[in-house]
């Protein structure tokens, strides 16, 4: 399973800390931390969401 920041689109999340409250992730590319992360099995959905991003903001 790939865990993906929702606001970059990049895999690049690591367990930050957990405990009663849930896990809280940090993101290794970006600013985001937060419990919110996007979970997939297919490796390609990083790839996509982050070219989605590029095409809605309009940045290459």
């Amino acid at each position: 399973m790939v865990l993906i920041c929702p606001q970059c689109g990049k895999a690049t999340l690591y367990l930050e800390t957990g405990g009663v409250m849930g896990d809280i992730y940090r993101c290794k590319n970006c600013t985001y931390i937060g419990n919110f992360v996007i979970e997939s099995d297919d490796d390609d959905l990083s790839d996509e969401l982050r070219e989605g991003k590029r095409m809605e903001t309009g940045k290459y």
